[in-house]
């Protein structure tokens, strides 16, 4: 996932610019009520009262949880035909689909799980590498009777899940689609946090430290956050609605999940490790390799070329980081083209 950019919020009432909500000096909700600017106490106040909110599975869905060795996975599941198979980032869960679900389900049996650490899913204390996640997917997809020929497609932290699972179980995976994110191996250490243009990958050291200070700066603040961090990273604006932002901000409010979050970011030395011993062996299956053009762009699929032999690479215009929301369309088009090509 990309770091923030130095833009400034979009939404009426804030004016500070982006890269400054990191350094907020109040590391608690209730510091946070007794110091913090008349703006910024209004916003997290009216974020915190937006806790009814549930979302609708789409028409021809169904939401269930099912237990996989030490956790239970919820996801949702909807249409006929071969399995398809949908993985979100961060801080997303399945409802990051909620636009192209509908089409993808008119020729395949979709399945968006959310993943371990967010949404209904548990979040327990470990387990949080992506080897870790891709095998609890395994375990979803093997109790459903669904792991054979697969297609698998996997957006930010999903992506990275997404070749583990790939790289683990080859097999198992007809086709394999990467979008917006790196699949973690040592260049993940080069990644400035500062360039010249602001900000760089700066959350993937920040999201990583083990001294409570990123969950004790979202703590009371979790829609703020997470309205601020989608709206850094979007080049169409309101591409992710208010009513996805509520719902990934309402599974933060759980300590669990919110600490599940960075947990994510954490496990990326583990990962980086696991994906070095999955590398020696390129993947076979055709992969689709995705960047938006106001974010990774061509990154992706010049990486993903490292890794797999039958690599088509596209960049999606007029978006940012968050292409299934931005671009739902185009983005099922393109999904469909590839999946669907012989």
């Amino acid at each position: 996932m990309p770091g923030l950019p130095a833009n400034r919020l979009r939404r009426p009432g804030v004016v500070i610019p982006i890269a400054m909500i990191g350094m907020l000096t109040y590391l608690t909700p209730a510091a946070s009520a007794q110091a913090a600017p008349a703006h910024i106490t209004a916003i997290a106040s009216k974020a915190r009262s937006k806790t009814g909110f549930e979302p609708r599975v789409p028409a021809g869905f169904r939401e269930k949880r099912v237990r996989v060795g030490d956790v239970a996975i919820n996801h949702v599941r909807g249409g006929h035909g071969p399995t398809l198979v949908l993985l979100h980032g961060y801080p997303q869960t399945w409802y990051t689909w909620r636009e192209v679900l509908p089409e993808l389900a008119k020729h395949y049996t979709v399945i968006a799980p959310d993943l371990r650490g967010a949404g209904k899913s548990d979040a327990p204390a470990s387990g949080y590498d992506k080897k870790t996640l891709a095998a609890d997917l395994h375990g979803l997809l093997t109790t459903l009777g669904l792991k054979l020929h697969i297609r698998l497609v996997g957006h930010d932290i999903g992506t990275m899940v997404a070749y583990a699972y790939a790289a683990a179980h080859p097999g198992d995976v007809t086709k394999l689609v990467l979008s917006e994110a790196p699949i973690p191996d040592k260049a993940l250490y080069t990644f400035p946090s500062l360039t010249a243009k602001g900000p760089g990958f700066w959350n993937f050291g920040y999201f990583s430290l083990t001294n409570g200070l990123p969950e004790r700066m979202v703590n009371g603040r979790e829609e703020q956050w997470v309205e601020r961090f989608v709206d850094s990273l979007e080049v169409k604006k309101n591409g992710v609605s208010d009513e996805q932002v509520r719902e990934y901000a309402r599974h933060l409010r759980d300590d669990a999940h919110l600490r599940a979050s960075f947990e994510w970011f954490r496990a990326l030395p583990k990962d980086v490790a696991d994906n070095s011993a999955y590398r020696t062996k390129k993947l076979t299956m055709p992969v689709l390799a995705i960047g938006a053009r106001g974010s990774l762009g061509g990154f992706v699929p010049t990486q993903v070329r490292r890794y797999a032999r039958d690599v088509t690479g596209i960049i999606i215009e007029n978006s940012g980081h968050w292409i299934f929301e931005e671009q739902p369309e185009q983005l099922t088009r393109t999904l469909l083209r590839f999946l669907q090509k012989n």
